[in-house]
């Protein structure tokens, strides 16, 4: 009877703590990780950490590039081009930065929302792409890269911005 019980416990606990993501913990480990390659010392490399995730995303998913076309992705070098990495990176740098402060960070997203809502073609599961994207180029660039607390952090700031989007 007292292990049907604990069991009981047990399940209850991970059922109330099931949509938990990004643990302060989390946030921690993940705040650290993108210290290193995203603080002021490192704004000559910004641009091309972006252009690398995006070019892992686009050679693992090329239909995607048409999503960039007004942003001149034809031409990686472009200024148009280079000015969006840094405009996603930092979007993504203030998402991060707000993870402890739920109520700005669901302001933050809830306004990306509408902005990725207004694209023609823009789908949940580009977001879901990119995170493979960061996974597989921000390892090669953060000594001891933490991927399951990025993935969890990635993912609560993922999740805030395609609300609404076609799968």
């Amino acid at each position: 009877m007292k292990i049907l019980a604990f069991l009981a416990l047990v399940a209850l606990f991970a059922y109330a703590h099931a949509d938990c993501m990004c643990s302060a913990d989390d946030i921690k480990v993940v705040l650290e990780n993108w210290e290193s390659v995203w603080g002021a010392g490192f704004t000559g490399k910004r641009v091309a950490i972006m252009q690398a995730v995006f070019a892992d995303l686009f050679a693992h998913h090329a239909e995607a590039e048409e999503l960039f076309t007004r942003v001149n992705v034809a031409h990686p070098d472009s200024p148009e081009f280079k000015a969006h990495c840094v405009r996603i990176g930092n979007g993504l740098d203030m998402a991060l930065n707000e993870l402890a402060d739920p109520a700005t960070l669901d302001s933050a997203l809830h306004h990306l929302a509408d902005q990725h809502a207004r694209r023609e073609g823009v789908r949940h599961a580009h977001f879901m792409f990119m995170e493979d994207s960061f996974d597989r180029v921000l390892p090669q660039v953060i000594p001891h890269f933490n991927h399951d607390a990025w993935d969890s952090c990635y993912e609560k700031i993922a999740e805030g911005i395609s609300s609404g989007l076609p799968a």
